[in-house]
């Protein structure tokens, strides 16, 4: 619990007791602190209600209570705290409305305001709009409702939007978008927002990430997205979008998982070619139609629930009957491959097949017979998990089968057989990992590739993309706790893709904390890459992907690994500590140990690789509470990113 002694320290100005296991309520003496700026109690077990006496605290600067178990309401009183510059509220329990009254208090709000993952019910308050100042806004993951408000072009500062995973509905109002120019996120997917997609999005030049996703946007898609230069990820994907898809811009080297979903689209090498429109149905032939096929897809629907229901029945009698409900509540999702096609997609396991192992796994490259499509299928080593390992299968494996996002590595199916196979079939990549890029060139297709300091800047915030979605995306944080060049995948457009996320966790190895075995050896990471506190606690929090990440950076920029030691003036130096060596030295010192097949010209860019050190020496920081969180890395490297050659 929070000790209320805490209080007796009348000029105390902040307190941080982030990522422990704190339990209990806040108690009430907290809030008399008039003196407190900041207050940072997140990632703890703390329960009961925001009191609504935080609104004595009229000097705070930082309110970060998220991740948490807090219910009730937002309270209003946090309105009165008009010199907050930071409220993160997020991975909560709280219920209720988004309280207007609240959010026009907060006028100085600067860096970001989080509500993501609650119980939040009502509409998005109009009084959004007067956050002049804020760069982030993230409402993901709640229950609202209503229509997005026309006043968000007040939002000016703008950098992050995100209000997927809610049931907003209505018309995007065009208006807000020639106002939020400084957009560089912008996500509403997973709403029932309808009507079609405004072709003034084409204003926000600044725009790396558009997902609409998952919406019922009709009508063709702007051909003004394609004038979008420094777009990088677009997802458009289950809408109902028709006409030909623009060939231009990023809509070039778009993958068809972008766009599926979308069965009147046409053009592009995913979709049939556009046809003429001389020769068209009636509306009333079409409405005929349409009814009839209807009614056909009912048919068949209601015969392949009968088959599957008898088929069911025959299959709890067998051995595995236990794990079976389990297993189908993602097997709508997930296709189940049977060990036959596996064993003949990749030549009975065969070692010309194999592509990497290590003590939990084989991975095999594979293709399916019948599409040829290249797999990758990672064969788990049963000998190494505990009795109970097929229940974690199946229950991670769910989690797995919700996690989609372009930068991670897409899984595509499974083969389970009780005690004698479990297997995840991937997506494969054909341009190998980022260990093979930085250490291994001449593996790689295109090894002559120069890797200028912009196109690692690239791969770096496709990586902390996946790692962002992995930690705040979802209904729950997930931890990679694994990060390192070879779990980086690159796709034949060389984008990266996180791979081996949750595998660990997947087989019962990341075992509850309450477990006696937690410090167990069964998974130890990688050394190199683990952050301080999970390689001699065991203590798992994002922050412990955000170390591993800054260790990656470092690696891809200096071609350097982390587990050797660097020797300079007869001092030992470890990569991190080397970093921060040539930092204090100066540009000098920081250019030297830069990779030197990367070419760094102009002053731009040193300053830029600078910048790169400095974020990446933040990142692995003894204290996981001075590290930046991945939100703030990728809005870090973006701005590096940003104006390049300028």
């Amino acid at each position: 619990m929070i000790p209320i002694e805490l209080a007796k320290l009348s000029f105390l100005q902040g307190i941080s007791l982030g990522q422990n296991f704190l339990e209990g309520k806040i108690p009430e003496q907290i809030f008399e602190m008039k003196t407190l700026n900041r207050l940072l109690l997140a990632v703890n077990r703390l329960t009961g209600e925001i009191s609504g006496a935080i609104s004595n605290l009229q000097s705070l600067q930082y309110l970060d209570l998220h991740g948490n178990m807090l219910n009730g309401s937002i309270p209003r009183g946090i309105g009165k705290l008009d010199q907050l510059m930071l409220l993160d509220l997020s991975h909560n329990r709280l219920s209720g409305s988004v309280p207007g009254s609240a959010v026009s208090g907060l006028k100085n709000l600067q860096i970001y305001l989080n509500l993501a993952s609650n119980m939040l019910v009502g509409s998005i308050p109009s009084e959004l709009g007067a956050l002049d100042m804020v760069q982030a806004i993230d409402i993901s993951n709640n229950n609202l409702s209503g229509s997005i408000p026309p006043t968000l072009k007040g939002c000016k500062n703008l950098q992050f939007l995100n209000l997927s995973a809610n049931m907003l509905s209505g018309q995007l109002p065009s208006g807000i978008f020639s106002t939020l120019d400084l957009l560089i996120s912008l996500n509403m997917s997973y709403n029932q927002l309808h009507g079609e997609i405004p072709a003034s999005l084409a204003n926000l030049k600044q725009l790396i990430s558009l997902d609409f996703s998952h919406n019922e946007f009709i009508g063709e898609i702007p051909k003004s997205l394609a004038k979008l230069t420094k777009l990088m990820h677009l997802n458009l994907s289950f809408n109902q979008l028709e006409g030909p898809v623009p060939d231009e811009g990023i809509f070039r080297s778009l993958d068809a998982n972008s766009l599926q979903g979308n069965a009147a689209l046409c053009g592009s090498k995913y979709f049939s070619s556009c046809k003429s429109r001389k020769h068209q149905f009636s509306k009333k032939a079409l409405v005929i139609i349409l009814v009839l096929a209807a009614v056909f897809v009912f048919l068949i629907v209601f015969f392949a629930i009968f088959v599957l229901k008898q088929r069911q029945r025959l299959h709890t009698r067998s051995k595995g009957e236990t794990y079976l409900n389990g297993e189908a509540s993602f097997a709508p999702i997930l296709k189940k491959f049977t060990p036959t096609e596996l064993e003949t997609a990749t030549g009975f396991f065969s070692d010309e097949n194999l592509i990497g192992s290590s003590d939990l796994s084989t991975v095999y490259k594979g293709r399916l017979e019948g599409t040829g499509q290249a797999i990758a299928v990672k064969k788990l080593n049963l000998t190494q998990f505990p009795s109970e390992s097929d229940k974690c299968f199946l229950t991670e494996l769910k989690t797995l089968s919700h996690l989609k996002h372009r930068n991670l590595v897409r899984v595509l199916g499974y083969a389970w057989e009780s005690e004698k196979l479990k297997a995840l079939v991937l997506a494969f990549m054909e341009n190998g990992n980022l260990e093979s890029i930085i250490h291994r060139p001449e593996e790689v297709n295109n090894s002559a590739r120069s890797w200028n300091l912009y196109e690692r800047l690239r791969v770096c915030i496709s990586i902390a993309n996946g790692l962002v979605y992995m930690h705040s995306g979802y209904d729950v944080p997930i931890v990679h706790c694994d990060l390192k060049p070879s779990n980086v995948l690159l796709d034949e457009d060389w984008e990266a893709h996180v791979g081996d996320f949750g595998t660990c966790r997947m087989l019962g190895v990341h075992l509850p904390e309450e477990s006696s075995n937690a410090t167990s050896s069964a998974f130890q990471g990688t050394i190199g890459y683990l952050a301080p506190e999970f390689a001699y606690m065991r203590r798992v929090t994002t922050k412990v992907d955000v170390f591993s990440f800054g260790i990656v950076m470092i690696e891809f920029f200096t071609g350097k690994r982390p587990t050797g030691l660097t020797v300079e003036d007869g001092v030992a130096l470890t990569l991190n500590h080397l970093v921060e060596r040539a930092l204090v030295q100066g540009m000098h010192a920081v250019l030297a140990i830069l990779d030197h097949r990367m070419e760094v010209a102009g002053e731009v860019e040193k300053e830029k690789a600078m910048g790169v050190m400095q974020l990446a020496l933040s990142c692995t920081l003894a204290s996981p509470e001075d590290r930046p969180d991945m939100e703030q890395v990728l809005l870090s490297l973006v701005r590096l990113y940003d104006n390049k050659g300028a």
